[in-house]
């Protein structure tokens, strides 16, 4: 599965996006968008966002909506790529 880092960005942009607007005091909110800025500097920071980010999702005792489930899932379909994302900066 070939994926290019601009699907993975503009998916985590999405999310921030969709997080932000209905849950804007929220950590998971803040911590989505503080990994999507890390994530355009470094591939490194995508691992590290599913290694976390469920945790922080958990703590905030907050229901997702049907698109931000969707947004979610779909983020976390990149999981099995982990650090093997891709071979170039960003």
């Amino acid at each position: 599965m070939k994926v290019q880092p601009e699907e993975v960005i503009a998916s985590m942009e999405q999310l921030s996006v969709k997080l932000s607007h209905n849950h804007p005091s929220s950590e998971t909110a803040r911590y989505v968008a503080k990994s999507l800025k890390e994530l355009k500097n470094s591939t490194g920071a995508l691992q590290s966002f599913f290694n976390f980010a469920p945790s922080v999702k958990l703590s905030d005792r907050f229901s997702f909506t049907v698109e931000e489930k969707a947004l979610w899932d779909k983020v976390f379909s990149f999981k099995q790529l982990g650090n093997n994302l891709w071979p170039l900066s960003l």
